[in-house]
């Protein structure tokens, strides 16, 4: 007979504390509400503290149904199958095989770590008949169940990762999150925007529109000049600015914390954070793509971070699908990680460019759109006609993105190389495409230029790359 497993006894502790939350809020109110109204429970049926009774009782209730549910739920564990029994008044047993298993992820809290409790989460294959467990366990047991559905190892008395002769392992420094937190492209150009237009002020607001806002001023603040209430207000979205920037960068290194990546033979392993915890195991079978991303500034000094996209694993909010498999590093560190974590997709390509008669299209299509909308600020918005400063500056960016669109192809490997804010380098395994198609309109016709997208699958129709502006003829080799 199967010997059925419970789930960690902190559960218990989890379901309560999570009812009380819940409840918190809402009988702080209704509390409140009848006191402020004058409502009083007669003294018969034990006065207003019957409603504090009641709460007792039902928070008494749930530590006692946790409890029944802890005991009567659990898992079992055969030699190829997961079995997960839960239920409380009506049992179920829903069975995973461990082939279906895409990954199995440790994570804890800092609450959860001071009782030794993890918590696993197992996901199987991506669409509808997806299936997602989460159970709480004592640290040994967790990596004890994560070792044998992976065939790691099912010796229990050595789970943990050693480093060793077969284990590969690439760290990244607090000074590596520092430099990516503090290189935020979105955050640093809004700190160029402000500090430009707090030393501009005075030269683009002609006096008539200072008059104006002086006069409007007036009444609301006494004998403060306009052109230092503006910069005081400019200054004080500095500030706020500035604060979010520091908040930002903090938490991209408490997320991130003692990144770690190990290659432990057929799998790749994750483990970082400060506070929240987590253990992320990737097979590398389950690897469609690699996407090596480069920001603006990041790249002129060197940094760079890695994702992937695996068949059944993906954090939210990084595309359904993506993981930050190295959230910085500099070159040496993707040598590394490409000799030692993912030699599968270490190769070596020569991309083929977007053809030169493709550029003048390329820039006009892009500008025409631009110009319209800054004819409409110089038109509409008081001396907007500065904003067509801007039309050098885009021309030479459009042109930066033109020169990084590269294409390549081999009997393994899809490569595509674009640029939106960021330069992204992506490789694709052949045999992970779910489709690809050429786009092109009539004027690419004519010059025998085409939009080159690959499609992987993915969450809904799956996850879509593209390049455009490439030769048609090669586009269809491939």
């Amino acid at each position: 007979m199967r010997e059925l497993k419970n789930s960690h006894k902190f559960i218990i502790f989890s379901e309560t504390f999570k009812f009380i939350k819940n409840i918190v809020v809402p009988f702080v109110i209704f509390f409140i509400l009848i006191v402020s109204i004058g409502f009083k429970v007669s003294g018969k049926y034990g006065g207003n503290y019957t409603v504090i009774s009641v709460v007792i009782i039902a928070v008494l209730l749930v530590i006692i149904l946790a409890t029944v549910r802890w005991k009567k739920n659990g898992y079992y564990l055969d030699d190829d199958v997961l079995s997960i029994k839960h239920g409380v008044f009506m049992t179920h047993e829903r069975m995973v095989p461990f082939s279906q298993v895409q990954s199995a992820d440790i994570s804890s809290s800092v609450i959860q770590r001071l009782f030794n409790v993890r918590k696993l989460e197992i996901d199987t294959a991506r669409g509808e008949d997806r299936i997602e467990i989460s159970i709480l366990l004592s640290k040994e047991e967790a990596l004890r169940v994560k070792s044998i559905i992976f065939k790691e190892n099912r010796n229990s008395a050595n789970v943990e990762i050693m480093e060793g002769a077969n284990i590969k392992k690439i760290n990244c420094s607090v000074k590596d999150l520092f430099m990516m937190s503090l290189m935020s492209s979105g955050i640093l150009a809004g700190f160029f925007m402000i500090i430009n237009a707090y030393f501009k002020i005075q030269d683009i607001a002609s006096k008539e529109v200072m008059r104006k806002v002086q006069v409007f001023s007036e009444d609301a603040i006494k004998g403060i000049n306009t052109t230092s209430m503006i910069k005081y207000r400019v200054t004080l979205i500095f500030i706020m600015l500035l604060i979010l920037w520091m908040i930002s960068v903090i938490a991209t290194i408490i997320k991130y914390y003692k990144f770690t990546v190990i290659r432990n033979e057929d799998n790749i392993k994750l483990s970082y954070g400060l506070f929240d915890k987590k253990e992320v195991t990737i097979p590398v079978k389950q690897i469609q793509s690699l996407t090596l991303v480069e920001g603006v500034i990041k790249k002129s000094l060197g940094y760079f971070s890695l994702k992937v996209d695996t068949a059944g694993y993906g954090e939210v909010g990084e595309g359904g699908g993506s993981t930050v498999i190295c959230p910085s590093g500099k070159r040496e560190v993707i040598n590394k990680f490409f000799q030692d974590i993912l030699p599968e997709m270490n190769i070596t390509y020569d991309l083929i460019k977007s053809p030169r008669e493709a550029l003048m299209g390329f820039l006009v299509f892009r500008l025409l759109i631009e110009c319209v909308v800054m004819s409409l600020v110089a038109i509409y918005v008081p001396y907007g006609y500065y904003i067509f400063i801007l039309v050098p500056i885009l021309a030479i960016w459009h042109y930066i993105s033109f020169i990084d669109n590269g294409l390549y192809s081999n009997k393994d490997f899809v490569i595509l190389r674009y640029r939106n804010l960021s330069r992204k380098t992506v490789i694709i395994k052949k045999d992970c495409i779910k489709s690809i198609q050429k786009e092109q309109n009539t004027l690419q016709k004519k010059k025998a230029i085409a939009k080159y997208r690959v499609i992987i699958p993915g969450d809904g129709f799956g996850k879509l790359y593209s390049v455009g502006y490439m030769d048609e003829n090669y586009v269809e080799d491939i």
